[in-house]
């Protein structure tokens, strides 16, 4: 067992020198392509839409490859269901193997998928049966890496520890935006609709190798090796660890409800810009890298500074931020001939507010459990939550343009900010202190 001092230099506990780099980066890696994929079939969804989606219209189209990126998420509770328990019960280090695995996979068969005008119904059919994989492995990839960062940590500097799991979202999104920009840059319309849209899925599945290497030599948690115990992991056990911390599981389902913004402002932007303001697509993805950069500075930072000060007060400011400004931030963009400066500013102004949330919330999350229960815990309510809200929300964001405008879309932000502000202030407890063993 490994001993949990004070703290090291990296915020872990000293005794994990066999690998602390590796811990780090492991612990990150499964997080960084499974994001990867991810905001990969958001920016390109735009591209090979009528390809694998036709339909009477592009607009359409693109809202039926959104759905196709909704139901991914359809396979997250799933995945949360059955991969949590068995993390609460053989580790977090075996599990965290087997997501990245499965979304390698679900990469590669996206990548390699024939079109519709060669397969027909079927085409779109392996697209989602794809999506319900790396929706699967999503489903525990999460809940675990976070407790496995987190469980490794010292005390005293956890948030900041943990972040490397955080900010791997944001690196992730930045090598995306970064790699769909080259692809889109460089090669013709007709070769990238053709061809070119493939390849970043394949680089995901050759990534996800790298991860399993990394992955395949970790040491598992100290707080894991004190409460390993032989007791079976069932679903009754699942459903009473629901029932013995109500209040804790409905803090993560509603802190989850903001990865609303996080879908809105750094995966579907660069395509609403496109459709409201008419930007085109490589100025989009330029301007998201700027915010995928402010994202990441702001991760570390935030959850370094939370170390001090607590938990509470960044949720509370991201919740308030988008109350206040999602409405004028938007109506910048509905505006014709939109300019790149102008998007840039809103991306990287809405992914500062992003990173208030997410700099803290994977350790809010563990704090809130224990450790026989942790991925449970966490897994569940996420994943329940990020399919009704993550998933839905470029679908849902185009439908509400096309309904009423920015305003529509501010509306449902801003409901969603309110209800997560009332339960901040009256129910979520601050955590920072807490032990996890």
């Amino acid at each position: 067992m490994i001993p949990a001092p004070e703290h090291d230099r990296a915020g872990l506990a000293p005794g994990t020198d066999v690998g602390r780099g590796r811990i780090l980066l492991g612990g990150a890696i499964g997080h960084f392509i499974e994001w990867y994929d991810w905001a990969i079939y958001g920016f390109l969804a735009g591209v090979f839409a009528v390809q694998m989606f036709p339909a009477d219209s592009a607009a359409a189209s693109l809202i039926a490859s959104f759905s196709a990126f909704a139901i991914g998420f359809i396979g997250r509770p799933v995945g949360a269901f059955v991969l949590s328990p068995l993390a609460d019960k053989y580790g977090r280090r075996t599990m965290l193997s087997a997501t990245i695995v499965m979304a390698g996979l679900g990469s590669l068969v996206i990548a390699l998928c024939p079109t519709y005008a060669q397969i027909g119904a079927a085409a779109p059919l392996v697209i989602i049966l794809a999506r319900l994989l790396q929706g699967f492995s999503a489903g525990g990839e999460y809940q675990i890496a976070i407790t496995f960062l987190n469980e490794h940590a010292s005390r005293r500097h956890r948030a900041l520890a943990a972040s490397p799991q955080q900010l791997s979202i944001g690196l992730s999104v930045l090598a995306a935006t970064a790699v769909s920009s080259l692809a889109t840059g460089a090669l013709p319309p007709d070769a990238l609709a053709a061809w070119g849209w493939r390849v970043p899925f394949l680089l995901g599945a050759v990534l996800s190798l790298f991860g399993l290497y990394l992955r395949s030599g970790m040491p598992e948690t100290p707080a894991f090796e004190k409460a390993r115990v032989g007791a079976d992991v069932k679903l009754g056990s699942i459903l009473a660890s629901i029932r013995q911390f109500p209040k804790e599981v409905f803090i993560v389902f509603v802190i989850q409800m903001n990865g609303l913004q996080y879908y809105l402002w750094l995966i579907f932007l660069p395509t609403y810009a496109n459709i409201v303001g008419h930007l085109d697509r490589a100025s989009g993805f330029a301007g998201s890298i700027l915010a995928s950069i402010a994202y990441c500075i702001g991760v570390p930072v935030f959850a370094a500074i939370s170390d001090r000060i607590g938990r509470k007060p960044f949720l509370i400011g991201a919740a308030v931020c988008f109350l206040v400004f999602t409405y004028p931030l938007l109506s910048m963009l509905a505006v014709p001939n939109l300019g790149f400066g102008t998007f840039a500013f809103v991306a990287v102004v809405g992914s500062v507010f992003v990173s208030l949330n997410n700099a803290v919330l994977g350790t809010v999350f563990a704090e809130l459990f224990p450790t026989r229960v942790r991925t449970s815990g966490i897994g569940i309510p996420y994943a329940v939550c990020a399919a009704i809200f993550g998933g839905t929300a470029p679908a849902v964001a185009t439908w509400l343009q096309q309904a009423g405008g920015p305003l529509y879309i501010a509306l449902y932000v801003m409901a969603v900010c309110l209800v997560t502000l009332l339960t901040h202030l009256v129910l979520t407890p601050e955590t920072r202190g807490r032990p996890l063993d």
